[in-house]
């Protein structure tokens, strides 16, 4: 019997059943008869994956808590402000100069300027190399009790960030064989440099790859492409109900024409609310080619309570729903399941057009080829550069989606307004660009990402 473990860091572990669990890379690991499964996930998160994924091979565990050890938040620092990315120099100036930032001036002005030498430092692969071997050399002893007691044959990492690197760390030194895999398209440009080399790697298309060679210094020749395992399920259209059954579900008028807005995060939650105020208006002026409605779609991490949710439903008319599930009594009790995972994949099947203004969703309302709208202004507000939602598309990996020419990035109200009309009459419009993104973004759009997942953790085991 060969054993895997795999940590699942606090970081990700409601978002790891969507991005694992439930696709077909954990349903082929465990159809091995020979293979044992351990997952490492967070106290609060136990007893509902041994509740929701239960199988003879696979046994969940505590994950001992890591992240707020001094010598994980000191490298943590250290790595992300030695990425020398556009990203990360833009994260500097706006943790300097943000509205409302509650640091004194003095302690934002010193972070800034020593963040700032570290990005400029950040450039020198030595550097890179000498925060690793530091890293490294810090003891890692906190798992010794799990490796141990499991005695491992190999480790996958699925993220290769944060608090991870620290079991990672600890797996290298006993000489375990290590399988890592880039998390996100964004990972590279600001969150990682790849502080602990996995002995193979796995990356979710060519340019996540390219990154791991520039920005991680990672040998090509370690590297496979993959795809992204969590949207098999789009290409593959699984659980997409009819529409009229989806929209009549949400209380909606199927006969209307559907909005799609998704918050995209805590940077931009600010604007995003005069965005859905601007939109309620140039629905309600009826200048629109066609009757619309709009679904509001809250960011995982931020999900707004029944209340909040309630009263944008009050105060605009607008659809709302949550966009997680509740597996707990306590607030931070929340996850991607089926239900919730269902639900995304019909909001973005049915939509009509996608508003968006920084989040995956412009890759996801590709693949199901829908008009896509990138939010670049302030709403009602006057804000500088460095607090303005003009900033996100300056981002690296949003960058990337500018020359495909998918997104049409609106930069008043106006030309909301101008482009909601023009993709309500004609949809087909930037249809390359979409299939672009599509090609960029996922690589293969056959639905066997998740596959090729198990069988290189498989393969690496067996080798």
């Amino acid at each position: 019997m060969k054993t895997i473990i795999i940590p699942v860091i606090s970081a990700i572990d409601k978002l790891f059943a969507r991005s694992f669990l439930e696709t077909d890379a954990f349903l082929e690991i465990i159809k091995e008869p020979n293979v044992r499964l351990i997952l490492l996930v967070s106290k609060n998160r136990l007893e509902y994956y041994r509740k929701e994924f239960k199988f003879d091979n696979v046994i969940f565990e505590i994950l001992p808590e890591v992240k707020n050890f001094w010598s994980e938040r000191f490298f943590k620092f250290l790595e992300a402000a030695s990425i020398h990315t556009r990203t990360v120099k833009i994260i500097h100036w706006t943790a300097l100069k943000r509205k409302g930032a509650k640091k004194n001036i003095l302690a934002r002005t010193f972070i800034f300027f020593l963040s700032r030498l570290l990005w400029y430092a950040g450039q020198f692969r030595f550097w890179r190399n000498l925060i690793r071997r530091c890293y490294f050399l810090m003891p890692s002893c906190v798992f010794s009790e799990i490796f141990e007691r499991f005695n491992p044959d190999l480790i996958f990492g699925p993220t290769l960030i944060f608090s991870e690197n620290l079991f990672l760390k600890e797996a290298k030194k006993r000489k375990i064989k290590i399988i890592g895999m880039v998390w996100s398209w964004d990972n590279l440009y600001s969150k990682s440099l790849i502080r602990v080399h996995p002995d193979y790697l796995l990356a979710h298309t060519d340019s996540i790859a390219g990154q791991c060679v520039q920005l991680g210094d990672y040998s090509e020749k370690r590297i496979s492409v993959i795809g992204v395992p969590q949207y098999d399920r789009y290409f593959k259209k699984e659980g997409i109900e009819g529409r009229g059954e989806f929209i009549e579900k949400i209380d909606g008028n199927p006969a209307k024409k559907l909005i799609l807005y998704a918050f995209s995060g805590k940077a931009g939650l600010g604007i995003e609310f005069d965005i859905l105020k601007i939109i309620h208006k140039i629905i309600s002026e009826k200048k629109l080619s066609d009757k619309v409605q709009m679904l509001v779609r809250p960011y995982p991490r931020f999900d707004f309570s029944q209340e909040q949710l309630d009263g944008l439903k009050k105060k605009y008319g607008f659809l709302v729903h949550g966009a997680t599930s509740q597996s707990g009594k306590d607030k931070d009790d929340w996850g991607m399941d089926r239900e919730a995972i269902s639900f995304l994949t019909n909001s973005l099947a049915h939509a009509d057009i996608v508003v968006n203004m920084y989040s995956t969703f412009f890759i996801e309302g590709a693949i199901f080829d829908k008009p896509l709208i990138g939010i670049a202004f302030d709403g009602e507000q006057k804000l500088d550069f460095w607090n303005s939602a003009v900033r996100f598309f300056e981002w690296d990996h949003l960058a990337d989606l500018k020359p495909l020419n998918g997104i049409w990035l609106v930069k008043s109200v106006e030309k909301l307004s101008v482009a909601i009309d023009k993709y309500l009459t004609k949809p087909a419009y930037q249809k390359e660009g979409r299939e672009k993104i599509v090609q960029q973004q996922c690589q293969f759009i056959d639905g066997n990402s998740g596959k090729r997942l198990a069988q290189n953790i498989l393969d690496f085991l067996k080798g």
